[in-house]
């Protein structure tokens, strides 16, 4: 089975519960983007059943119990009978949450939390990293449940350090470099996309690393 997978990182948090107003543009513009290329490059259908997946989302009390780790595999679940081609996976600080919020409402998907997709060992390594949160998201894969598109809501030294360890031959120090400065310095969303394969339970990771321009 193969997916795609589109990690975006954290907007800017303004005053208690909100995303500062940079923050807002900063999410608008990547749920605009996002929905831009999965219609328009990727081809999915995001409008098929919008409203009915919308009024599911609004008025279905099932929905709110997915905000918790504890109901993350049947989150998963519910998630692709909703709608089979995408899932949304988040992080549960407020940055990532707010940000995907705005992004999940623009699909009309529910959001999947796993506290550990916007977590790395020098925020709280007792709970585990983003490594963790994805090695668990992949036992769920199958050719039965085979997303298109994974959307990932994460954080920056997040990615950074996921794709460290990855020891990949086309890293170097100019992603990290990039990374801050497509975000502008962790204040906005930024996107990381990568192809997913998993073989026999072997899980394959292919990237395009953004190079610095000569």
């Amino acid at each position: 089975m193969k997916s795609l997978f589109l990690f975006f990182t954290q907007s800017e948090m303004g005053a208690p519960d909100y995303l500062s107003r940079t923050g807002e543009q900063g999410a608008e513009t990547l749920t605009e983007t996002i929905i831009s290329f999965l219609s328009e490059t990727l081809k999915i259908n995001i409008q098929e059943k919008y409203d009915i997946r919308a009024k599911s989302l609004n008025e279905d009390v099932i929905w709110r119990s997915f905000k918790e780790q504890d109901s993350f595999e049947k989150a998963i679940s519910a998630s692709l009978k909703l709608f089979p081609d995408i899932i949304m996976v988040s992080g549960n600080e407020d940055r990532t949450f707010k940000t995907c919020e705005t992004l999940a409402k623009g699909l009309a998907l529910p959001i999947c939390v796993d506290n550990r997709f916007d977590k790395h060992t020098l925020s709280n390594p007792q709970i585990g990293t983003l490594k963790d949160a994805l090695e668990r998201l992949s036992q769920f894969f199958s050719n039965e449940n085979n997303p298109q598109i994974v959307l990932v809501g994460t954080s920056l030294n997040s990615i950074l350090e996921w794709i460290k360890s990855l020891n990949l031959p086309e890293y170097s120090d100019n992603f990290e470099k990039i990374l801050n400065l497509s975000s502008k310095n962790d204040s906005i969303p930024t996107v990381l996309i990568a192809g997913f394969s998993k073989e026999n339970n072997n899980v394959e990771w292919i990237f395009d690393l953004p190079r610095e321009e000569n």
